[in-house]
């Protein structure tokens, strides 16, 4: 009697540690990587890419991103997917990933994974940074010097280096004004 009901009592007690545990298993061609990215930190990594493409990128069509340049390409890839991942991962493990093949492969399967989950969109001033940060970036890429620095009020340019016909150099506008005056 003992044996019969410990038999299926341990049975159901098996069966039902097993479903607790996760169903999918690590996929093999990427065994050894040098960095498995978590499944919570894929989900904010998708989701905060979702957002970031929302701001930046609010009407970008497959075929737009098809036809992308070069740079826009890599301003797309930059922001879009590698900051945001750098931002939930930090700097050195996202170096880690870029630099190994099978991390690499893994981050992509993780973000394909999950891939459909929606997320509400950047606030307009987060939004607006990003923008601008973005559309300063790809200037950049493109060759267009921007200067970084805090611009300063300067003063009034318009005069000469060489200071001729000014002020500063009166005698200069004397024999202007004496040479005009035998003209007429």
């Amino acid at each position: 009697m003992f044996k019969k009901v410990m038999v299926p009592a341990v049975i159901f007690l098996i069966a039902g540690c097993a479903s607790e545990m996760p169903s999918t298993a690590f996929p093999a061609e990427f065994a050894n990587a040098d960095y498995v990215l978590s499944d919570s930190d894929a989900k904010k990594w998708v989701i905060a890419s979702r957002q970031a493409e929302q701001c930046i990128y609010p009407r970008l069509t497959r075929i737009q991103q098809q036809h992308f340049s070069k740079e826009d390409a890599y301003i797309h890839s930059q922001y879009v997917f590698f900051y945001p991942l750098e931002n939930i991962i930090g700097a050195d493990y996202l170096k880690m990933v870029q630099e190994d093949e099978k991390s690499m492969g893994y981050a992509q399967y993780q973000y394909k994974k999950y891939k459909d989950l929606t997320a509400e969109p950047l606030s307009q001033a987060q939004c607006n940074t990003l923008r601008t940060n973005a559309r300063d970036d790809l200037a950049v890429v493109k060759g267009q010097y921007k200067n970084g620095m805090v611009e300063e009020s300067k003063p009034d340019t318009t005069n000469n280096s060489d200071n001729v016909a000014t002020n500063d150099n009166k005698f200069f506008f004397d024999i202007i004004k004496w040479g005009a005056a035998f003209v007429l």
